[in-house]
């Protein structure tokens, strides 16, 4: 019952709540006279506790369309997440996080160890095989391990992109005022030459 109650709430589309049932015309239309009125919305009957929006957290995770969302949009540490952290986070005398650059040192020596670890997985499957599974839980943690550092380099890959983006609005915006000073150039050499040629006519015509 438990595992059905759990693809129900995970599932792509889920079905609606079983609290849809209050939401009834009579029900919407009680609520609407209470907020008019004014009045609190302590002590409401079941039917109608349901229509009231819940507040907003201002701290620690909600659940939406089963998946669980921190309030705060941070990346959370291997450790609370029950996971060993294989690289060394170096802090800075500001308290700050460590650079992109140690980072990026850090993604090479777990990438170094990885390979490693699975040329010793052939080398264990090839003389005892039953020994695989600790060597293949080693290689998930490594795998988590780099998955995790790499997600601590979003904001600087977000920041670079940004970056990148505005810079090619900004060419493009000089082009185009590049483009219309020469149609505007263009312009106006061709009314002076209008005009130069239109006084030729008017000379011409002159007794």
């Amino acid at each position: 019952m438990s595992t059905n109650g759990t693809n129900e709430i995970a599932a792509l589309y889920p079905p609606p709540p079983p609290y849809i049932k209050h939401f009834t015309a009579e029900n919407v239309a009680k609520i609407e006279e209470l907020k008019k009125s004014g009045a609190s919305f302590d002590h409401l009957d079941d039917d109608l506790e349901h229509l009231v929006s819940p507040e907003i957290p201002a701290e620690g995770h909600y659940r939406a369309f089963g998946s669980v969302w921190q309030v705060k949009d941070e990346l959370p540490d291997l450790a609370s997440m029950g996971m060993t952290q294989l690289y060394q986070s170096r802090e800075t005398p500001e308290g700050a996080s460590s650079s992109y650059q140690d980072k990026i040192q850090e993604l090479h020596k777990l990438l170094r160890s990885l390979l490693l670890n699975f040329l010793e997985l052939t080398g264990i499957l090839s003389v005892n095989p039953e020994q695989f599974a600790a060597k293949v839980e080693h290689i998930q943690t490594i795998l988590v391990n780099i998955h995790h550092l790499l997600n601590e380099y979003r904001p600087h890959q977000s920041r670079e992109s940004l970056i990148m983006l505005l810079e090619e609005q900004l060419e493009g915006k000089r082009q185009e005022i590049q483009n219309i000073e020469k149609v505007c150039a263009q312009v106006k050499e061709k009314l002076i030459q209008m005009v130069g040629e239109t006084q030729e006519d008017e000379d011409g015509r002159d007794p």
